[in-house]
């Protein structure tokens, strides 16, 4: 192969895209070119990828995909299958099995139309994903725009201009990102500072209204961040109770009418908000389910209420909101975990995730107080109780009632 191609750095390994002869944690880049979409097992094939590369390695795909659900007739017959085209993955389906794989940072790079067929069309995509590095924790950035706020797929919600240290491990494919150093300064982006509002500097290189100069009497100028306060960031600049950005009283109202969301810009409707402000639920819930989180999964504290007033506490968690539908649910499960009951710190995390998706005010809207039903969530993973596990599932039930039954009598 040296003679023929020039190259004595290549090697050939014959095998199944289902068993990929490679060792784990082996490959910095895996690429394929439309061939994914002939495998009769692509779950299989992605996990293998994600078997195969190192850490912080990263897949890079050409392949046929489409929006639509792909008729049995193109399906099942051989001659599309050899085509490209009965194999095909509807792109979100291709989406959830990298994430189902462990992958992350999955982006769509080009898409073409290539074909239609009884009515169905087809696209080649090409598309780019990582495993994500074995670093415990991100880099901290700061989200460039232009949308008003993005969410990670770890579920952590950014907003534009706000620092922060992202929850994952991704430390690659942030161009949308400011990636900061220790000492705040952008790490991914060549640049130069053109701020020229300052004294002029001496020399003339080290330039700017951000470094430190003396006035002509020798008297030092103060840098600009003396000078001008630091901006709260809107996440945890809350109020304690009532509407979060100005703490006047909410205003619940029997049907939903037409808002937006003050932090990320949402269109949406609902029942409660104050007269100037709304905050959709994600936004209400992004520090507090980081804190519940934190400190559901390391506390070492056995006493239910002592944890439960440990959160209360801090300044992430309003006195009242959704954020409580996830604290009772963590409590419980960390308690349990603490006394010596069989949970996990992913039992933990799951039963908060559950919380966290109930909505605000349901207590009122749905007849079902979200805390309660927090209670349920806590005891159906104690109980590893599903729709199909009669008992568990009742216990659970029977649980949440006596919850809800006690809370309905309370005249507040």
């Amino acid at each position: 192969m040296v003679s023929e191609l020039g190259y004595d750095n290549l090697e050939f390994r014959q095998g199944y895209l289902e068993e990929i002869p490679l060792p784990d944690n082996h490959a910095d880049v895996v690429i394929s070119n439309c061939v994914i979409n002939l495998s009769p097992d692509k779950r299989t094939t992605f996990h293998e990828i994600f078997r195969v590369l190192k850490p912080g390695g990263r897949l890079v795909v050409s392949d046929i995909t489409t929006d639509q659900q792909i008729p049995l007739a193109i399906k099942n017959n051989q001659k599309f299958r050899g085509e490209c085209l009965g194999g095909a993955l509807q792109q979100v389906q291709l989406l959830a099995m990298l994430r189902a794989a462990g992958f992350t940072s999955a982006r769509l790079l080009k898409r073409f139309p290539y074909r239609e067929e009884g009515g169905t069309r087809f696209f080649s995509l090409t598309f780019s994903c990582r495993k994500p590095a074995t670093e415990l924790a991100g880099p901290e950035v700061i989200y460039r725009g232009p949308l008003a706020a993005v969410l990670t797929e770890a579920g952590q919600l950014i907003f534009k201009g706000d620092p922060v240290r992202l929850e994952s491990a991704l430390t690659q494919d942030l161009d949308d990102f400011f990636r900061l150093d220790e000492n705040g300064a952008v790490t991914n982006l060549d640049a130069i500072d053109s701020c020229g509002c300052g004294p002029a500097p001496q020399p003339p290189a080290a330039a700017g209204c951000c470094t430190k100069e003396s006035d002509s009497g020798g008297r030092p100028l103060p840098m600009i961040s003396q000078v001008l306060p630091a901006q709260p960031k809107p996440a945890t600049d809350k109020q304690k109770r009532d509407c979060l950005i100005c703490g006047r009283e909410l205003v619940y109202g029997a049907r939903p009418s037409p808002v937006t969301c003050h932090y990320c810009g949402l269109n949406t409707r609902a029942e409660i908000s104050c007269p100037e402000h709304y905050v959709c639920d994600q936004c209400h819930l992004t520090d507090g389910l980081a804190v519940i989180r934190q400190v559901c999964t390391t506390s070492s504290e056995r006493d239910l209420l002592a944890l439960l007033h440990l959160l209360r506490s801090h300044p992430a968690l309003p006195l009242h909101g959704p954020e409580h539908h996830a604290l009772v649910p963590g409590v419980i499960l960390a308690a349990w975990r603490n006394c010596g009951g069989a949970a996990s710190e992913q039992d933990i995390q799951t039963a908060i995730d559950r919380g966290g998706k109930i909505p605000g005010g349901i207590c009122g809207l749905w007849g079902s107080c979200g805390a309660a039903l927090g209670v349920g969530i806590a005891f159906s993973v104690i109980l590893e109780a599903s729709p199909l596990t009669a008992g568990p599932r009742q216990q659970a039930q029977q649980i949440t009632t006596r919850v809800m039954s006690r809370l309905a009598a309370q005249r507040a």
